[in-house]
């Protein structure tokens, strides 16, 4: 991979992840405002935090999951690490770079001291799979953390998600661009699908549409074949 590719595809992994961020803080935000107490940590973003957390995500995502984003973190911490940063971002930059990098590290502690359902059970290729994963308990998380701590949270990956540019992708239709961006933003696929007016099984059909068009297997794939051309600012 050239020096240019390299970049594109930390540039994609930068997006995927800072937009899992954000969407799992506005969730656990929206559980404070629904009347969920506030927890002990004020920083979110801390191993200390995050030790406590994958507890409660691991309840709800499947080991093989939990993996691609422990993988996803750990590739999108090391490309942050590559990158010049501006004098006004480098506070959010600290923040979003401490959890990718305390998220992937809680994850792989927690997997490796669980047994695997069974003996033969492998976990599939780094990939993140276009479907939702099962309910995360938001409101347990909420118990764990702050308010204040998940809003500045959220505001710190968007920050770095908007200084990264959006992608676009020459040779789709408007459509697909349109799909292409809300996909690298890292919406969940029901929240794309409700913005765009997809019906539950249209939206994996222009998914799959997508993917066709790049010559990709996964939504992931089609994010990273955008970057890697020059179509991410």
């Amino acid at each position: 991979m050239s020096g240019g590719e390299a970049q594109g595809h930390g540039a994609a992994r930068l997006h995927l992840a800072c937009g899992r961020i954000v969407n799992g803080a506005q969730a656990i935000a929206e559980a404070h405002r629904f009347g969920a107490p506030e927890g002990p940590h004020d920083r979110p973003w801390t191993a200390e935090y995050l030790r406590e957390a994958i507890s409660v995500y691991s309840q709800s995502l499947p080991r093989s999951y939990q993996q691609n984003m422990a993988d996803l973190f750990s590739g999108a911490a090391e490309a942050m690490a590559a990158r010049s940063v501006p004098a006004e971002l480098v506070e959010d930059w600290l923040i979003v770079t401490e959890y990718m990098t305390q998220a992937s590290i809680a994850i792989d502690r927690w997997l490796a001291a669980q047994k695997p359902e069974s003996p033969s059970a492998e976990i599939p290729p780094p990939e993140i799979d276009d479907h939702t994963p099962s309910v995360v308990r938001f409101e347990r998380l909420a118990g764990l953390t702050t308010l204040e701590g998940v809003e500045r949270l959220a505001r710190a990956a968007l920050a770095v998600q908007r200084h990264l540019g959006a992608p676009a992708a020459a040779g789709l239709d408007d459509d697909q661009s349109s799909l292409l961006r809300k996909l690298a933003s890292g919406m969940p696929i029901q929240a794309v699908a409700d913005e765009l007016g997809y019906s539950d099984r249209s939206i994996y059909r222009a998914i799959r549409s997508l993917c066709r068009t790049l010559g990709v297997k996964n939504r992931v794939q089609a994010i990273l074949k955008a970057a890697q051309e020059g179509l991410l600012d």
